[in-house]
């Protein structure tokens, strides 16, 4: 699993059960500071679920209702936000988000870190893009996160939803079949025209990552360095931007640091590989290239 589960599964303890709690969670796991789970990492799906399950002795909760809660909190969380805005950017309905979630699950499968989320497939029930019935079938079995995160989707844009376990593999079921209805009107449907530019402005502000996906190579073999990236940048910014922010061509000049923030967020969502899993990286010395869009 991504490293971005693990840090931000803490940050729901810490907020819903307080400092204290998530102190001894980590002794009880006997995590040591250095040990603290980071967002560029890859960790093993065990490690989780070992967490849930220390989390729900812990607790009163459920490990269903821990998971829900979770699923839900990830998805209005700031730094899900913040790293995954690239795809977050690109929907203005609940029902939209999920589908997005969808396809940037099948494009993180392609990256070389490993990582599996999981793939759901949907029947659309209604043309009005508010009912579908959802099948998920991963054997990790975290039907009850998805099932959060479907509630938190349609929080984030002022809408409400229902859900519905038509069938579940942790009750026997060969698959999980939930029927998903949207309800309410999307905040963004109903925007002002100053609304509605002040997005366009925040949109524009992904031209760095759009530049940097055209300068990245297509394979690991020819892969390069945030170095080589920074120089491609100094020497190929602005003729990038669509028409329509032709203003911002004349950008002041881009940070390292700007460039790594950008490479993060776009490892976030699957566009973007890099070595930095495997034996004897470093920041220094990690090389970058797109990941593959097709199977």
């Amino acid at each position: 699993m991504k490293g971005i589960i693990f840090v931000v599964w803490e940050k729901y303890l810490q907020e819903r059960f307080g400092s204290p709690f998530l102190k001894h969670y980590r002794d009880t796991l006997s995590e040591m500071p250095e040990q603290l789970p980071v967002t560029s990492r890859v960790y093993p799906d065990e490690a989780f679920f070992k967490g849930v399950q220390t989390a729900n002795s812990m607790s009163s909760l459920s490990t269903d209702r821990l998971l829900f809660e979770y699923g839900r909190y990830f998805i209005l969380n700031g730094l899900v936000e913040y790293l995954c805005g690239y795809l977050l950017a690109q929907a203005w309905t609940g029902y939209d988000l999920l589908l997005l979630m969808r396809d940037a699950h099948a494009q993180m499968r392609r990256t070389p870190d490993g990582v599996m989320p999981p793939l759901f497939s949907y029947d659309v029930v209604s043309d009005d893009h508010q009912h579908m019935v959802l099948t998920y079938d991963s054997p990790r079995k975290l039907c009850s996160l998805l099932e959060g995160a479907i509630h938190g989707s349609a929080e984030r844009f002022g809408e409400k939803a229902k859900t519905h376990q038509i069938t579940c593999m942790k009750r026997g079921d060969a698959v999980c079949r939930m029927d998903v209805q949207f309800f309410g009107s999307s905040w963004a449907k109903k925007a002002t025209p100053q609304m509605i530019q002040q997005e366009k402005e925040r949109l524009s502000k992904q031209g760095l990552s759009n530049l940097i996906l055209q300068i990245l190579p297509p394979n690991s073999a020819d892969s390069i360095s945030m170095e080589e990236i920074k120089r491609a940048i100094d020497q190929h910014q602005g003729p990038y931007f669509p028409e329509i922010y032709q203003r911002q061509r004349h950008l002041e000049p881009v940070h390292v640091s700007q460039v790594y923030t950008v490479l993060a967020k776009l490892q976030q969502v699957g566009l973007v590989a890099s070595t930095a899993n495997k034996p004897g990286d470093t920041f220094m010395s990690r090389h970058y290239w797109l990941a593959p869009t097709t199977d």
